[in-house]
């Protein structure tokens, strides 16, 4: 009742992540990347650049380096099994200058995704057309050649290896721990572990900036602190760019709020993309619409 009651609301509205811990891109060196089809066949990819499925991290951009580098650092887009049926969905967000290597197998439906100085894969999904796709795209042979893994057919692609990947960085100790509990029938709305969560904001020059509070449309900020309790969306409404969602902050009664998914700052109107935690291999991005409830979590 509550989220149909916030849906026709939304329609009448429209009537310290810490900076520096990725490596700035990959691959760097005059290696070649690995590229292996599903007969054996190999090609070694020279000057290779990563297109498809990947994802700069402006909000920890700098002012230093290549044209691409000043962007942020690069990061390998993955939707692991407990990320929603969505097309937008829960982004695994990993540094690309750390992956080992890509490995498809297109009967299990996953890719497992390995990191230097890390044990266990990171295994993302197949289960679902565009999910998990890495475009590799270089010259073989002297040829400019573009490969995309993850899409099966004769010609699929089974493994990608990267020269002289970094070891992952250490993860930042201490933080709050949140409890993300997401929108999901199989298995029925998982909830996953973060820490710092931050809203991420995203602006048309393709900046980004975090922050430490949720605004609203009437009264003060929603703190991601331990002041808040409970947050449950009820609705969000791009069309709007309005959400709804219930919270409970400081031990006041729950109350309904309206957050604006457009907010101004410094002559700049910034688009929420959503919360973002950390996660000891990188970050997960929780688009709101994947949100169904957050509180505290044990550590």
């Amino acid at each position: 009742m509550h989220r149909a009651w916030c849906a026709g609301l939304l329609l009448l509205l429209a009537c310290s992540l810490a900076p520096g811990r990725w490596a700035d891109d990959t691959p760097k060196s005059t290696a070649e990347v690995s590229v292996t089809d599903l007969d054996g066949k190999q090609a070694k990819v020279a000057g290779a650049k990563l297109t498809v499925g990947t994802r700069r991290l402006a909000w920890i951009a700098g002012p230093k380096g290549t044209p691409d580098e000043k962007l942020g650092p690069l990061a390998l887009k993955v939707r692991e099994a407990e990320s929603t049926t969505l097309v937008d969905g829960v982004l695994t967000l990993i540094p690309a200058a750390s992956v080992e290597s890509a490995k498809y197998d297109y009967e299990k439906l996953n890719v497992s995704l390995t990191l230097k100085g890390w044990k266990d894969p990171i295994v993302g999904t197949l289960q679902y057309k565009g999910l998990n796709t890495l475009g590799v795209a270089g010259t073989v042979d002297g040829k400019a050649t573009t490969f995309t893994a993850g899409v099966p057919g004769k010609a699929a692609v089974k493994t990608v290896t990267f020269p002289d990947p970094k070891p992952l960085p250490a993860a930042k100790a201490g933080g709050a721990v949140w409890a993300v509990q997401i929108v999901q029938k199989e298995p029925s709305n998982p909830t996953l572990k973060v820490r710092n969560l931050k809203v991420l904001y995203h602006y048309p020059d393709g900046s980004e900036r975090l922050a430490s509070e949720l605004p609203v449309r009437k009264g003060p900020a929603i703190p991601l602190d331990e002041k808040l309790t409970r947050f449950e969306v009820l609705a969000n409404d791009t069309n709007t760019h309005f959400a709804a969602a219930e919270v409970e902050v400081g031990g006041a009664p729950e109350k309904l709020v309206i957050i604006p998914l457009a907010v101004e700052q410094d002559k700049k109107v910034g688009t929420i993309v959503g919360l973002l935690g950390e996660i000891d291999t990188g970050y997960k991005l929780f688009p709101l619409h994947t949100i169904k409830n957050i509180s505290p979590a044990s550590k």
